[in-house]
């Protein structure tokens, strides 16, 4: 299936409509709850997505079975005036234009936005068509786009109350299948990964992208003897900046399809906190060092972090101040602080606090504010 079929509408008249990507952050919640509409009797030809051209969605939205219209654009970088601010306004006012025709040609019976630019063309369309608009908003501060739509909507989905929309409903983030497959295999995991199993394990990663910061902080800490075993997902855009000679106890890899496998099996986390990421740790009980993108909007991530550190999961770290001497001293003091504790796993289940159910609570918000009943013979759980 190509990434952007445009034969035919985009999902069936009364379908969902799904909003948003980028960045796998935004997409895979939606994800989650396409996957849990299906399980519900929706089938995928009733559930589209309209997203980014230059996002993860393209390769991962087909690869799951479901369409996707891909959108041309980007979004604003900051509020200043310059001639590359100028195009991409042009092409995010086109997007919009080409969003709003999507959403008027399938005529869906609720839309769902993600959040971030990529959300608005299809998000537009549900306002101007009148169709249900809820939101999905993954930070504890909400976006500017989701800000934008929330007098809209006739529903936020949020992680935590105090996010700036309206109507706000607490389900927490949409986390995948495979994290709570593997919250449930724990260290267990290990023997496939072919990782220490009775030693202390390190996975560090920066995003779809990978984290320049957090990269060469790692290669700066491969110099100090004492370090455990490290998992470092460093990220196709820095993978040719490999050092060759990385110590017997660092394994890099360029990117993880099964990253959860990885981090239900570790001891610790390095990451920076996105939504989707401090949802997916929080679930899973594991310690994190959190080092939150200095440009992040609203400062959005620096505040997805302090939910954890107050709850005794995380350290944040500055950005400026991370390199591989903060980097080794801080894996030194958490791994120190778990080598007193019990069982591994039964000390992460103890500290995992976040929900479990809430795929299960934002699909209820999106089928609870559809528009229409699907035909009976789309339906899976029926008899024809």
């Amino acid at each position: 299936m190509k990434a952007s079929d445009s034969s035919g509408p985009l999902c069936a008249r009364g379908g969902v409509l799904i909003s948003g990507g980028g960045t796998a952050g935004h997409l895979l919640p939606g994800l989650a709850v396409a996957d849990e509409l299906v399980n519900r009797g929706y089938q995928k030809r009733e559930i589209g997505f309209v997203g980014s051209a230059r996002g993860v969605e393209v390769t991962m939205v087909p690869a799951a079975g479901y369409r996707l219209k891909a959108l041309s654009g980007r979004g604003l970088n900051g509020r200043r005036v310059s001639i590359s601010n100028f195009w991409n306004l042009i092409r995010i006012i086109w997007g919009i234009v080409r969003g709003v025709a999507v959403v008027g040609r399938c005529r869906p019976g609720v839309v769902l936005s993600l959040g971030g630019y990529a959300a608005l063309p299809a998000s537009v369309g549900a306002v101007l068509f009148r169709v249900p608009l809820v939101l999905a908003e993954q930070n504890s501060v909400a976006s500017g786009v989701n800000r934008l739509l929330t007098k809209y909507a006739k529903a936020a989905a949020v992680p935590h109350i105090g996010t700036g929309l309206r109507n706000e409903v607490v389900t927490g983030n949409p986390v995948r299948e495979s994290v709570l497959v593997a919250d449930r295999l724990g260290r267990a995991s290990r023997r496939d990964l072919q990782w220490p199993m009775d030693e202390p394990v390190v996975v560090v990663f920066g995003g779809s992208l990978g984290s320049r910061r957090i990269n060469k902080a790692v290669w700066q800490a491969a110099r100090n003897a004492d370090l455990p075993f490290i998992y470092h997902v460093v990220g196709e855009r820095d993978w040719n900046m490999l050092p060759g000679d990385l110590p017997g106890n660092i394994r890099a890899v360029a990117y993880d399809e099964e990253l959860p496998k990885a981090m239900a099996a570790a001891d610790l986390i390095v990451c920076r906190p996105g939504g989707s990421t401090v949802a997916e740790i929080s679930l899973l009980g594991v310690p994190a060092i959190f080092i939150p993108l200095p440009q992040a909007p609203n400062d959005h991530q620096r505040l997805n972090a302090e939910w954890l550190m107050k709850a005794g999961l995380a350290t944040v770290v500055n950005d400026e101040e991370f390199d591989g001497d903060r980097l080794s001293a801080e894996i030194r003091t958490v791994i120190g602080a778990l080598q007193t504790e019990a069982d591994p796993d039964i000390r992460r289940r103890t500290r995992s606090i976040g929900p479990r159910d809430a795929t299960q609570r934002v699909a209820d918000l999106v089928v609870n504010h559809c528009s229409a009943v699907l035909p009976t013979d789309y339906r899976r759980d029926e008899t024809p």
